[in-house]
């Protein structure tokens, strides 16, 4: 075959896809309309409250929240390398009510606990009070059983 043959044959050679192209929006309507979406609302578990909203079923009785805050009475001088932690630096109050000391602390706690076996406790730390200071309250609580509890953070002001 001569070269101009062969320019001839290769430009008059053109693939036409208009009907490949209806096919596959043919193919893909078909399947669209055929597929059953299935809502994922159902299938998410979900542990939401049962005692608030829509079907809300009531409590049969109500939990003591118990709000336990803890200051500090004068801030700590950390860049003493000698520096330890000392019981009396630190202030305690349960339910409003300030405590004397840890041990104090711990029978409060107890006592709370034969009153209401299931009660939720928030720690709220003052300002300037160090994670140990917390750490030791907490320490109390689970010395007692205590063991629900939540750690309230103080808000910084922007």
């Amino acid at each position: 075959m001569t070269s101009k043959n062969r320019e001839l044959a290769e430009s008059t050679f053109a693939l036409d896809m208009t009907p490949m192209i209806d096919c596959v929006f043919n193919l893909l309507i078909f399947f669209l309309c055929h597929i059953n979406f299935k809502l994922l609302e159902g299938k998410i578990p979900a542990y939401l409250p049962k005692d608030v909203g829509a079907n809300a079923s009531p409590i049969d009785r109500l939990l003591e929240k118990v709000l336990i805050r803890v200051t500090r009475s004068a801030p700590p001088k950390l860049k003493d390398s000698n520096w330890t932690w000392h019981e009396d630096q630190i202030a305690i109050e349960l339910q409003g009510r300030r405590q004397a000391g840890l041990a104090e602390f711990h029978s409060a706690i107890l006592g709370l606990l034969k009153s209401s076996p299931d009660a939720k406790a928030t720690l709220h730390p003052g300002e300037g009070t160090l994670y140990i200071d917390c750490v030791k309250v907490i320490n109390e609580c689970l010395r007692a059983n205590f063991v629900d509890i939540t750690l309230a953070g103080t808000p910084l002001d922007s």
